[in-house]
């Protein structure tokens, strides 16, 4: 008799970000051969519509289960009280997909993709003022009652022991997945007659793809770019994919007189997906400054586009881009800057060998390689009982 899997994507949004695409390409790329063996179900949010999220559930041997649960907070665990009460006898096994593992659910599988929120929280989705001390037990929940536990870094798993001083009870029970990449295949013709926005003429700028998010570090790397274009030709331009809207009035400060004398720094704004791809294709190097990345979809993004990759020596972005990378401290703008510097000084030689190492990396990483591995866990945690 097959085996009963529920896979949680009730935390997938309209707007596909980091954690969608990771639940999404789950259940894309689960093993044929592993339809013999398990029924799968999958949670979703009643409503929700998206042409991608639309077609990963087109298969018509998935089971798919809609309820209004919210993605984040208390009221998940309430409404998952309720889901878990009525459905979880009718399931071998429960994967959490997201850090939010339920406070009813005894063991199962959850994914933890990061505690950037023990350092930097402000997630403006989430704001209450006990929010971080909420987090922190959901996670001590996860660890404590989930029979297994992916990360999808090694770095992110490292926190968790180092973090929580793990014994290893629990600490063996922590395995890690890598993300994948073949989602931006399927993504170039997604909303291809959607891009109507210009693309700049030419390969003169960086890029970069971002938030104001603390952690996303816009605000050094700002610094770091008014300081390096004294010694770029006026041609070379920081594009920022994303909006200045949120941005804090230092960092508008430091735009305002960057843009003085002629227009260096550009946000865009939302842009289609085509139209993303074009910023990719045309754009100099991508620079990936964050302080602290769980995995970092950005690095594989670059490889993907052949582009060369400036990037922040933190967390897990060492892990993922491996020896393709042009690295800094992301805490230094002296560093950021000299990077820049160090880039444009090599000249064509060291973006072609960043782009050939790129090539390579990118090969280390994938979505099929990543749904193979989580299967397998299904099945080790099943014989477990």
């Amino acid at each position: 008799m097959k085996k009963r899997i529920l896979i949680d994507a009730s935390t997938v949004t309209s707007q596909l970000d980091g954690l969608s695409h990771y639940i999404l390409n789950l259940i894309k790329y689960l093993p044929e051969e592993s339809f013999q063996h398990f029924d799968y179900s999958v949670l979703v949010n009643k409503g929700l519509q998206r042409k991608a999220i639309e077609e990963v559930l087109n298969d018509p041997r998935l089971h798919v289960i809609e309820a209004k649960i919210s993605p984040i907070g208390p009221k998940r665990d309430w409404d998952m009280f309720w889901f878990l009460r009525k459905y979880q006898r009718s399931f071998d096994l429960v994967h959490i997909t997201s850090n939010n593992f339920p406070f009813a659910l005894k063991k199962g599988v959850c994914t933890i993709h990061d505690i950037t929120f023990k350092k930097y929280f402000d997630n403006p989705r989430f704001t209450f003022k006990l929010a971080p001390f909420y987090m922190d037990k959901v996670i001590r929940n996860a660890l404590k009652n989930a029979k297994a536990v992916i990360t999808v870094s090694q770095a992110t798993r490292n926190d968790l022991i180092n973090t929580y001083q793990l014994k290893s009870s629990l600490s063996d029970k922590i395995r890690v997945i890598h993300q994948g990449w073949e989602h931006l295949v399927h993504e170039k013709d997604a909303d291809a007659g959607n891009g109507t926005e210009p693309v700049l003429a030419g390969s003169d700028y960086l890029l970069y793809v971002g938030t104001f998010r603390i952690h996303k570090n816009i605000s050094n790397l700002l610094i770091a770019f008014r300081d390096a274009m004294r010694s770029l030709p006026a041609e070379k331009k920081l594009l920022v994919i994303g909006s200045e809207k949120h941005l804090q009035p230092k960092d508008l400060d430091v735009i305002r007189n960057i843009n003085r004398e002629g227009k260096r720094v550009i946000f865009t704004g939302y842009l289609s997906q085509a139209s993303v791809e074009n910023y990719f294709q045309h754009a100099d190097a991508f620079i990936f400054p964050s302080l602290s990345e769980g995995f970092g979809l950005g690095v594989l993004e670059s490889f993907y586009y052949d582009l060369p990759l400036l990037c922040s020596n933190t967390t897990s972005l060492p892990e993922i881009a491996g020896d393709a990378a042009l690295y800094f401290d992301p805490y230094k703008t002296a560093e950021i800057t000299a990077a820049i510097l160090s880039f444009y000084e090599g000249g064509q030689g060291l973006r072609d060998q960043l782009a050939a190492k790129g090539r390579e990396r990118l090969k280390s990483f994938s979505w099929k390689k990543n749904a193979a591995e989580a299967v397998k866990l299904y099945e080790q945690v099943l014989q477990q009982g």
